[in-house]
């Protein structure tokens, strides 16, 4: 092994291990807060009077802001300097979770999930804009996939956790569901503070490194490329020019829209199936596919890493997540239902990691910020539209309208994964 590979190698640890376990931490507290209102919802709704339609409208409503503020967040982000922006970003949505333990009307519930989504809006582009700071195309996947892994994490670590905070707290006379809400909404005020202490804006900033590393990081990935060509407008004849943006921005739709309504969702399904004999066994049963995809997710990008591709990595598991949904949409038993969810999920989640280096990879340094945040927005239109769909469907997996949006769902996921194979080899060069 070359010398400059043993240090290459040293100085990739170095950096995996300063940022990426925190940023983990940051995005799991993140993804806790955004569905929280999934497992809040067993109890909360017959409180509060909400029915399934007005329930898959409060939970949606949240991407409504987020796709709205998402790429000007990323805009700010570069002026402003990382730091300060996801400090701003996660005290914000903090102290917007604590006050919905307060909530006394549906309408109150649905103002603060708007506002929380304003608040998060950013934040996972941002990362991953970040990312791009520190690692080279080579590990760009892997570092993406790890904080990414971060979204099954959370749904392993929310459901036990919360299933017990519904079963054990009932402290100072407040409902269990709003002791959820202040036990999980702290984490973010602290942690959001703590990112002044742990993250550095840049290489350059990174007193951990030697002189000589920090310029040679800022040169290769072209840290001040970004900082220095990103317009201060939004660039959106730049990003529609961009080769594949527009099968980017379908793709994104549409995993979006089957990810995050399940996210919401899947607590009743999994507790209305039969499967399940209490709420604590509910949140068992629902780790199981997010545990799965979090494994999942890191051997493919890994192994995107290693071969240097990337749309196989994407159309492959694509094309699985395909045949299960069509297959969600036959008549099925429930033990049945879940596996094929399970499979569909995992599946989906495989894809986000090579999905996301591609869209980076894609864009020019100086339309990266708002291009990769407008895919991401993108996702979370779809974001907004699934669980509002399946709210109007009752939030029951047997049912037709859900059975024909899986089997629809199924045939477009499949069509993009045939539109990305013909759309190249799979490798783009970093402009």
């Amino acid at each position: 092994m070359e010398r400059g590979d043993t240090d290459d190698t040293a100085l990739g640890r170095t950096i995996w291990w300063r940022l990426v376990p925190f940023l983990v931490i940051l995005y799991v507290i993140a993804i806790i807060d955004r569905v929280n209102i999934g497992y809040a919802a067993l109890t909360m709704n017959a409180d509060l009077g909400i029915g399934p339609q007005a329930f898959g409208f409060i939970s949606g409503i949240f991407f409504l802001s987020y796709v709205i503020c998402e790429v000007p967040s990323n805009q700010f982000l570069v002026r402003t300097g990382s730091r300060i922006w996801l400090t701003r970003i996660m005290v914000c949505w903090g102290f917007i979770t604590l006050l919905m333990a307060f909530v006394r009307t549906p309408a109150e519930l649905a103002i603060l999930r708007f506002l929380l989504g304003a608040a998060e809006a950013g934040l996972t582009p941002g990362i991953m804009l970040y990312l791009t700071f520190w690692f080279p195309k080579n590990r760009l996947s892997r570092a993406i996939a790890v904080f990414s892994i971060a979204i099954p994490l959370a749904m392993v670590i929310a459901s036990p956790i919360s299933t017990l905070i519904l079963t054990h707290a009932t402290w100072a006379g407040l409902a269990p569901w709003r002791w959820l809400f202040v036990i999980e909404g702290i984490p973010a005020i602290i942690f959001g503070a703590l990112i002044l202490v742990f993250l550095p804006d840049s290489p350059r900033d990174a007193a951990w490194l030697s002189g000589p590393q920090r310029a040679r990081l800022m040169t290769e990935l072209g840290v001040d490329r970004v900082k220095n060509e990103t317009p201060r407008s939004i660039p959106f004849s730049q990003i529609g020019k961009t080769p594949g943006v527009l099968l980017f921005c379908i793709s994104s739709f549409l995993v979006g829209l089957f990810l995050t309504s399940l996210l919401f969702w899947i607590p009743k399904i999994v507790d209305s199936s039969g499967l399940s004999g209490s709420l604590f066994q509910t949140g068992l049963l629902v780790m199981i596919p997010y545990a799965l995809s979090a494994v999942a997710m890191y051997v493919w990008a890994c192994h995107s890493d290693r071969s240097d591709e990337r749309r196989w990595h994407i159309a492959g598991p694509f094309l699985a997540a395909a045949g299960f949904l069509v297959l969600l949409a036959l008549p099925t038993g429930p033990l049945a239902g879940f596996l094929l969810l399970t499979g569909a999920i995992t599946a989906c989640h495989m894809t986000f990691a090579p999905f996301f280096a591609l869209t980076l990879e894609s864009f020019a340094p100086g339309t990266r910020p708002a291009g990769v945040a407008f895919v991401n927005a993108i996702a979370s239109t779809g974001s907004f539209t699934g669980p509002v769909i399946l709210g109007l469907a009752g939030g029951d997996l047997a049912s037709p309208a859900i059975s024909a949006l899986f089997l629809l769902l199924g045939i477009a996921i499949g069509a993009c994964a045939i539109l990305i194979i013909r759309s190249g080899t799979g490798t783009i060069p970093v402009t």
